[in-house]
């Protein structure tokens, strides 16, 4: 085996993560949370009668003000899906003025 010539390996990265419309949003630079809850609907003697998911995505941003989009689906792909449709169409809602916030220069 020589030295100047290695073998040709395939690369190895990880496992992609995540959905796609996720990802393209933290690349852009929001940071996103996931969450999920269940909403029981019950009968009025407390059987339960169904269970509805809940996906919550969530996506902000600090440029100068904070940014910030969320989006409920019954599945994870549909939040992404949803949060990155209302981020490319700029509903986006913003909170100005955020006085209380000094930046300090990094060391």
């Amino acid at each position: 085996m020589s030295l100047r010539h290695s073998t040709s390996r395939p690369r190895r990265h990880g496992v992609v993560l995540g959905p796609a419309d996720r990802r393209l949003l933290e690349r852009a630079g929001w940071r996103t949370t996931l969450d999920y809850r269940e909403n029981h609907v019950r009968a009025r003697d407390g059987r339960l009668l169904e269970v509805i998911p809940a996906w919550t995505a969530e996506a902000e941003r600090f440029d100068g003000q904070l940014r910030f989009v969320t989006s409920v689906a019954s599945t994870p792909e549909i939040a992404w899906a949803q949060l990155r449709a209302d981020v490319e169409a700029d509903r986006v809602r913003t909170v100005g003025g955020v006085s209380r916030l000094r930046l300090l220069p990094a060391p």
